[in-house]
């Protein structure tokens, strides 16, 4: 006869649940729901918190290093300074979240909805966010970290409105993204993919194209593409 299979434990049902559950060993948390949670140094690294709801929560100083929130929803979220190196977001939503200041390397955000995200002074390098709406996203440095978007994946993303003045994004792809209004003054956009993207109504004054990429490009009336 076959032995019946243990149900699962139940979710935590607080931050201190959830603490004590991470120091047990568990890592697997999906459909966790803990709005408005006070997570402030929380730490979460290589957990599977996909489909969860963590609506206004506060995460600042939090590290979610290699975790999974993907379909998860984060909206108005406080995260800044925390480590999402690796982070799994596919499909998640963050929209009026503040990350600012937050180490992003390697992460994941295809398909996430993250209009007026604050995302400012950001470590992001060879981050992913190929098909994300980011429409009034703020990508602009912080008072005391410049924001790295370097090898970044934009393809495809919804920029529309994006500040990014002064931003570094060498080697970025940004391959058919759509760019409507979207602010790069002094941005470093160094050999960076801009193929296809219409650029003209954007605001390129000092930034760096050397080297990018413009085919099929359009751009702004007297602007040839160098810096």
């Amino acid at each position: 006869m076959a032995t019946a299979a243990t149900p699962p434990p139940p979710l935590p049902a607080s931050i201190e649940e959830l603490r004590q559950a991470f120091a047990s060993g568990r890592r697997s948390f999906i459909g966790l729901r803990l709005p408005d949670a006070d997570g402030l140094h929380l730490d979460l690294s290589g957990c599977d918190l996909s489909l969860g709801c963590f609506r206004e929560a506060r995460f600042g100083h939090a590290c979610l290093r290699e975790a999974c929130v993907e379909g998860a929803s984060l909206q108005q979220a406080l995260i800044w300074g925390a480590d999402l190196s690796g982070l799994r977001a596919a499909g998640s939503s963050w929209q009026e979240a503040d990350l600012s200041g937050s180490r992003l390397q390697r992460a994941d955000f295809s398909r996430a909805l993250l209009h007026r995200c604050c995302l400012r002074g950001v470590v992001a390098a060879n981050s992913r966010w190929r098909g994300a709406r980011l429409v009034e996203a703020d990508f602009r440095s912080g008072l005391d970290q410049h924001t790295d978007l370097g090898g970044a994946d934009f393809e495809g993303a919804d920029l529309s409105y994006a500040q990014f003045q002064g931003a570094q994004l060498r080697g970025a792809s940004l391959r058919g993204a759509c760019l409507y209004g979207a602010n790069l003054r002094d941005a470093d956009l160094a050999g960076a993919d801009l193929s296809g993207c219409d650029l003209r109504d954007c605001q390129l004054d000092g930034s760096d194209l050397g080297g990018a990429c413009l085919e099929g490009a359009r751009l702004p009336a007297g602007n040839s593409g160098c810096a």
